[in-house]
């Protein structure tokens, strides 16, 4: 009986030390010293390990203290062909929890997703917070952008869609970046759209900001110029109001100094019809100006032609005081002045001809 036990004990040491043997050859010292300052391990996955029929091979980073902050791994031919990914590498924090994943696609995925490339960020409790993904040069010269980045509140909805344009694209509409918000519901409620250099150069502004109902139909649209001096057009500041069926329905701009002086006006609103044709122009005078000239708004009128059909200018209440009238209305025809009302309080105090009276006109007015 004793023997038998010594020839199980013998027996039992021996299988130990076969699956240490076995265990020890499935892992190497790929590096003994790697970007990290320790060591990197190689593990390679045979019939019966844990993951086997995913995972063909890992790679553990370590830094100079034996903690891995890094894990590189290689899918098997099934996983791919399952999951589309053919690598990860995972980037770990000091209790070995992932804070960023790199996932590389098969071409079979790219053909039907798109985009090569994915990093997801993750905070401490492993909640996805961003997640980036990479267009490869074929399918971003289709889809305009190169790089799109999704971001996530702690309940796991995106709130923020961000995209980055290629060059093709960003010459073509003039910008190139642009991001979308989103409420709780995960519908999109805000965009704004950074322009490029040479577009905010001719256009005097480089953002652009659009606004959404409920539906995602676009309801305004803001535009200004942001640390930097507005073009020769001026405008460092505008906003557009749309209906709900996307008619066009006011633009609002505010210009640069440099600008206002030499027109007087600081701010306008555009006012058009469903047809987008402009139909009447408010134009807003500094202090300044209004000192000076006497009037502080003017409002032009225009018909389907484009063709000015009224102006009317409204006057500061001491220039109302010294002539007897705070408003004045002139009247066209097919682009010409005809007559030209005074008023005191909505009250007409004066009709007379045009002719004696152009000076009163601003000549800031660029619409007649």
């Amino acid at each position: 009986m004793r023997a038998l036990h010594i020839v199980m004990l013998v027996s039992c040491c021996f299988l130990l030390l076969c699956i240490g043997v076995v265990s020890a050859e499935k892992q190497k010292i790929a590096s003994y010293i790697n970007e990290y300052g320790g060591n990197t391990i190689e593990i390679t996955k045979e019939k019966g390990d844990n993951g086997f029929d995913d995972t063909l091979k890992e790679m553990l980073f370590n830094d100079s203290n034996g903690v891995a902050i890094k894990k590189e791994v290689v899918y098997t031919k099934s996983f791919v062909d399952k999951h589309g990914s053919n690598r990860r590498i995972d980037y770990l924090d000091s209790k070995g929890k992932s804070k960023k994943r790199e996932m590389f696609y098969a071409d079979k995925f790219v053909q039907e997703n798109g985009y090569d490339r994915e990093i997801d960020y993750y905070d401490g409790n492993e909640k996805t917070t961003k997640i980036e993904y990479f267009y490869p040069e074929k399918y971003a010269g289709e889809e305009g952008y190169y790089k799109q980045t999704n971001y996530y509140d702690i309940h796991g909805k995106m709130i923020r869609e961000e995209l980055f344009y290629t060059a093709k694209f960003s010459t073509e509409k003039g910008f190139d970046r642009s991001i979308v918000y989103y409420d709780t519901n995960e519908k999109k409620i805000r965009g704004e759209m950074f322009c490029t250099d040479k577009f905010a150069s001719e256009k005097g502004y480089n953002i652009a900001i659009e606004y959404y109902d409920d539906s995602g139909k676009r309801t305004k649209k803001e535009f200004f110029s942001k640390d930097r001096s507005a073009s020769d057009d001026g405008v460092n500041r505008g906003m557009v109001y749309r209906g709900s069926i996307i008619i066009l329905q006011k633009n609002e701009f505010s210009y640069a100094d440099t600008v206002r002086n030499g027109n007087e006006f600081d701010t306008a609103i555009e006012y058009y019809d469903s047809n987008d044709t402009l139909t009447k122009r408010e134009a807003f005078y500094s202090e300044d100006i209004a000192n000076v000239t006497g009037y502080n708004r003017e409002i032009d009128y225009y018909d389907g032609n484009g063709k000015t059909t009224k102006i009317e200018i409204f006057y500061t209440n001491s220039f109302a005081k010294n002539n007897g009238f705070n408003s004045v209305v002139i009247y066209y025809h097919d682009g010409t002045p005809t007559r030209v009302e005074n008023y005191m309080n909505k009250q007409l105090v004066k009709n007379s001809s045009v002719s004696n009276k152009q000076n009163i006109q601003p000549r800031g007015s660029r619409a007649r």
